[in-house]
């Protein structure tokens, strides 16, 4: 795992010693292994690359980035790690390549050589890339499938045909190649579901590149094409038993493959099903006992560590139990946010577990990130298909009636739900609209009163729909898959994917996640979505295909991974949550409006039921971000 950046640039002006050793020191904490830059020109272009390296696999300076073909035509700075690498590598050498490393790398390199942008389909891992062309004079950019590894591109910001690319958006200001400005419509997407919806980003004028496409760059010219995207199609008739048999050797195969590594990898262990399902597989694949990171807490409703024990003596795992108390966490809970790439209300709880698993020892650590999302973990699996045709019922009312079913959103005191559920039937009963309404963090109105009288909100928030998604799901596609795909290209991927990225690196540790491997994927989408729902969202597909897990991993309540935030912000963290929300740092975004977030404040420590943990760091992480970042004004709004 590493950092990179590059660019393309006709500005004389730019000084690229400088830029590219602020790339390096921007990107430091994601690779303090090495260090490397390239520097080249074509056609009154100045091309640059940086890379910053996390060794995982070849431990020795044959990984260095960036590196070069034989005959110095295509030079790549990579992140990610591409598990079949040594298949790719047998085939290309029997085309007649020969390899002087034995990482990945260069096996990305030479497939980029002899197949082009073909190379990328036949990669099976997690990865951002940039491929120098200096005979053609090209710049290719490349991200995997589901957008588990970041690559965030600016345009234009010394030239019109300009462009620069980094695996973090801070990386980018800090070179310059983006302005502090906000986006308005992600600062809109922010608020509405926690997080920015891709291919936006926080900054303005900085966008993602999409999963599953490649960029290429020419003169100036930028052409975008995608190579994969989600399986979608409609259910067929199947077998439990058949389903579960096809499924089992794919997931076998998914841990097995991450387990490759060059230095020590372990497991975040909390004792559910996700992480116990990795953990058992793991334990099978590997020769010595499996590295386990279990975190606890003072508050006990909070703690897995007896569930998470119960698997580590189940499966014989070196078992590592850090316990986080509230004073330490308030030493940290500063670094966990100066440690977010983007303002997010998720996060925290991985920086903390990263931080561990890193002071252990551990470069590498699994995850179950994906297991809810691939396999239909959450009750709103089970709610999606009944509230969508309770809107679209809706929706055939009475114009006059269809509208004041919204009417519970504007109510003082309203419950959290209800004012979802007045937002939903208020909706024209869309997928789309069904899924915002359901994930929303604050209501439209909401966030209205938040948001300065100036900035007016764009209607398009940013919710992605997989494609023919919306005709598929009034056919054959039931609501099960349909809310799987809308959960893995929105929740998933602007949340959870980005979040445990940054956090992970800020502590130099890789963190891999086979529930997502896109075999896996291709293969779990295909399913019919009845076969994936039991009696208590306990994904009765993935315990049968590991099976034999403790029962208190398949059967008890679904805790999730969280921190106990309402005692820790109405307790030792109440001064420096107060400090952000009610000081210097909200007054001075003319986007915000004071008042209102003082309101919120009060309302949380009163212990409103609408008013929750989330709603409070949601404003809390935007405020501290920008803070952090220098960053206070808004695209197209004027001071």
């Amino acid at each position: 795992m590493c950092g990179i950046l590059g660019y393309v640039s006709s500005d004389p002006s730019l000084d690229e010693v400088r830029t590219l050793e602020t790339a390096i020191k921007a990107l430091w904490h994601r690779g303090p292994d090495d260090r490397g830059t390239f520097r080249a020109a074509y056609g009154g272009y100045r091309v640059g690359l940086a890379h910053t390296r996390l060794a995982i696999l070849d431990l020795s300076p044959g990984g260095h980035q960036p590196a070069s073909t034989d005959d110095g035509r295509f030079t790549i700075v990579y992140n990610g790690e591409v598990y079949n690498f040594v298949e790719l590598r047998a085939e290309l050498e029997g085309l007649g390549d020969t390899f002087r490393t034995s990482c990945d790398t260069e096996v990305v390199l030479k497939a980029y050589a002899r197949w082009g942008p073909g190379a990328l389909t036949r990669l099976r891992g997690m990865f951002a890339l940039a491929i120098w062309d200096s005979r053609e004079g090209t710049l290719f950019l490349g991200r995997d499938r589901l957008g588990i590894k970041p690559l965030y591109v600016a345009r234009g910001a010394h030239g019109p045909g300009d462009l620069a690319f980094a695996s973090e958006v801070r990386a980018l200001l800090a070179t310059g190649f983006a302005e502090r400005r906000l986006s308005r419509r992600a600062l809109s997407s922010y608020l509405a579901f926690g997080a920015v919806s891709e291919p936006d980003t926080i900054l303005a004028g900085v966008t993602s590149l999409r999963p599953g496409h490649w960029m290429l760059w020419r003169a100036g010219e930028v052409v975008e094409r995608e190579y994969w995207r989600l399986p979608l199609g409609l259910e067929r008739e199947a077998s439990f038993d058949d389903e579960v048999r096809s499924i089992r050797p794919i997931l076998q195969d998914a841990v097995r493959l991450r387990l490759i590594a060059d230095v020590p990898v372990g497991v975040f262990l909390s004792g559910g099903i996700d992480s116990s399902v990795i953990v058992a597989l793991a334990t099978r694949a590997s020769d010595a006992p499996v590295h386990t990171f279990t975190v606890t807490f003072d508050e006990e409703r909070f703690s897995e560590a007896p569930f998470a024990a119960e698997v580590a003596r189940r499966y014989r795992c070196a078992h590592h139990q850090v316990h986080l108390p509230a004073s330490r966490a308030v030493g940290n809970f500063g670094a966990a946010l100066q440690a977010l790439d983007q303002p997010s209300v998720d996060g925290v709880n991985t920086y903390f577990v990263s931080k561990a698993a890193r002071e252990a020892g551990l470069a590498v650590a699994l995850s179950g990130l994906g297991g809810d999302e691939v396999f239909a973990g959450y009750a709103n699996f089970r709610r999606f298909g009944l509230l969508r045709q309770a809107a679209r019922a809706a929706n055939r009312l009475p114009a006059r009636l269809h509208r004041g079913l919204g009417l519970a959103e504007t109510m003082e005191g309203a419950p959290t739900q209800l004012r979802k559920l007045s937002v939903l039937l208020a909706g024209d009963g869309s997928a789309a609209t069904t899924y915002a309404a359901l994930r929303a963090m604050f209501t439209p109105r909401e966030r209205r009163a938040l948001l300065a009288d100036d900035m007016e909100e764009p209607g398009d928030l940013g919710v992605t729909v997989p494609e023919d998604l919306e005709r598929l799901a009034d056919g054959g596609l039931g609501p099960v898959n349909a809310y799987s795909a809308l959960e893995l290209t929105n929740y998933l991927r602007h949340t959870l994917l980005r979040d445990a990225d940054a956090m992970s690196m800020a502590h130099s540790l890789e963190v891999r996640v086979p529930l997502l491997d896109h075999v896996l994927l291709e293969r779990v989408m295909r399913v019919p979505g009845a076969l994936k729902i039991g009696s208590r969202d306990n994904k009765p597909l993935l315990t049968a295909a590991v099976p034999a897990l403790p029962s208190n991993a398949v059967n008890r309540q679904k805790m999730g991974f969280t921190l106990p935030y309402d005692a820790w912000f109405r307790g030792p963290l109440r001064p420096w949550m107060e400090a952000l929300l009610l000081g210097d740092s909200v007054r001075r975004l003319r986007f915000l409006q004071p008042k209102a977030v003082e309101r919120l404040w009060r309302s949380f420590l009163r212990g409103d039921r609408y008013t929750t943990h989330a709603r409070i760091w949601c404003v809390a992480a935007l405020a501290g971000w920008c803070e952090a970042n220098g960053v206070d004004g808004v695209d197209g709004v004027t001071s």
